[in-house]
């Protein structure tokens, strides 16, 4: 470019415009629009480009610039290492195969890239792209493996979204990263264990134990399926101890829903409460209504002689709890492995090896249903005497996590509770049994009892509604 203008004897305005992007898409860059609207503002008379193949490599957009902008701005565009001028009717044919050709090989390149990308991806199971955080790229054929000083990082993220009581903004400020790395991060079944490219999918070779585990995987999934929305709201200012938790008879989860009165007090909404009769004629009832029945039940934990000792003989029985969610969803994963072998969409040898780890994985499930071996009582006792104590000398989110804890689903009909069902880890502490069935609500949330008041009892008709 220097050459050419000395040359030619032009004035070089130091005017320059460098950007980073790919030839075929080069021209939705923000570069090139300040470069047309220079250019049309009489900025400078010339355009410059030192090579040819690094303008653009795409014909269609290199025609449409010069002719519909460049040219009508009086700027003409030259080719410095051809020696070509677009205003230049001798030159147009050149310029015009020139183009072609740098578009042509960058097609060629891209093929290229993709094959390797393909070949890699059926013998290593490697996605190709960047190491997403907690893997590194192993040389010499710089596949994905785990990264020891960074994977516990990550499934740290998983752990704190899935306790439920934080969004996704929360969760990256406390790592502090981007709401939008974490967004995908929670999406990439790469932590589970599974690779994917081009719609194929296989098991990545950490699946036997991945970082991620199936239940953690599906409790995340089933959380960011639950807060899918079209818009988007900012989390509200006060913690909500029962976010996520709550569900409708009809099977829709209850929302929270702003704030209404004052002092402020969290609204529970149904988002389809005009289609079901169950949840009654309002959109909404206060959290208040749900809360101290919780609380209630939560600090009432009973730990005398008679429920420690029905604890111990519940928890001693064998028991079988087939794990139902990682069960289907592997089969459901076999049908579609053989359907993909019998549409000849993947060859018999990666078949092979893609169900010889569905199959391994199917017996590490079962394995888990083996019945247990007995429970250390006295361990079992010291942690439900201390939830109480727990509970007052926690945190708002303390609490809200504490009670993600112990309840995985509380179902409700309106303002009057249906059930409630556990967490593994709740059943496995013998709450089911140590909750109380008939409650009061908790001092600290009761300003005023009606009139003829009588303590809740979980459920209908006296039956035990926690299962």
């Amino acid at each position: 470019m220097d050459r050419f203008v000395e040359r030619y004897g032009l004035v070089d305005t130091k005017i320059v415009y460098s950007v980073a992007h790919s030839g075929r898409t080069v021209w939705r860059s923000s570069t090139m629009a300040d470069m047309l609207a220079a250019a049309s503002a009489g900025s400078f008379d010339v355009l410059l480009t030192g090579y040819f193949d690094r303008w653009q490599r795409n014909l269609r957009r290199t025609l449409e610039l010069v002719e519909d902008h460049l040219h009508p701005s009086g700027v003409p565009w030259v080719m410095c290492d051809r020696r070509l001028m677009s205003s230049d009717p001798r030159d147009w044919d050149q310029m015009v195969t020139e183009a072609h050709e740098a578009e042509r090989y960058s097609r060629r390149l891209g093929e290229r890239i993709t094959d390797g990308y393909a070949a890699k991806f059926r013998r290593l199971a490697d996605p190709g792209g960047w190491a997403p955080l907690g893997f590194v790229r192993i040389p010499p054929a710089f596949v994905l493996a785990t990264d020891p000083d960074t994977i516990d990082v990550a499934v740290r993220i998983f752990e704190r979204y899935a306790v439920g009581t934080l969004s996704i903004r929360e969760v990256a400020d406390e790592f502090g990263l981007n709401d939008r790395r974490v967004t995908e991060m929670l999406k990439n079944p790469i932590y589970n264990g599974w690779v994917g490219r081009k719609g194929e999918r296989a098991p990545a070779p950490w699946r036997a134990t991945p970082p991620v585990s199936d239940a953690l995987w599906e409790r995340v999934a089933e959380l960011r399926a639950s807060r899918a929305r079209h818009g988007g709201s900012p989390p509200p200012a006060r913690i909500d101890l029962l976010r996520g938790l709550l569900y409708c008879v009809c099977g829709q989860r209850i929302r929270t829903d702003g704030t209404m009165g004052s002092p402020p007090r969290q609204r529970k909404l149904h988002p389809m409460h005009d289609q079901c009769p169950e949840w009654g004629p309002k959109a909404s009832h206060s959290a208040g209504v749900y809360e101290p029945w919780i609380v209630g039940q939560v600090t009432g934990i009973r730990v005398d002689e008679s429920t420690v000792e029905r604890i111990v003989r519940v928890l001693s029985a064998p028991e079988t709890r087939p794990i139902d969610v990682d069960r289907a969803r592997l089969e459901r994963m076999k049908r579609e492995l053989a359907l993909d072998h019998a549409a000849g969409r993947i060859d018999d040898k990666t078949y092979l090896a893609q169900i010889a780890v569905l199959r391994e994985e199917g017996t590490r499930i079962d394995s888990l249903d083996r019945p247990s071996s007995g429970i250390a009582p006295d361990r079992v006792v010291a942690k439900l005497r201390a939830i109480p104590k727990t509970w007052a000398e926690a945190t708002p989110a303390g609490r809200a996590e504490l009670l993600h804890s112990i309840y995985e689903r509380i179902v409700v009909r309106g303002p009057e509770f249906v059930s409630a069902r556990l967490t593994p880890e709740a059943y496995s502490l013998g709450l089911a049994v140590a909750l109380p069935e008939r409650v009061q609500p908790a001092p600290e949330w009761v300003l005023a009892r009606p009139t003829g008041f009588e303590p809740a009892t979980f459920g209908s008709g006296g039956r035990r509604s926690i299962h």
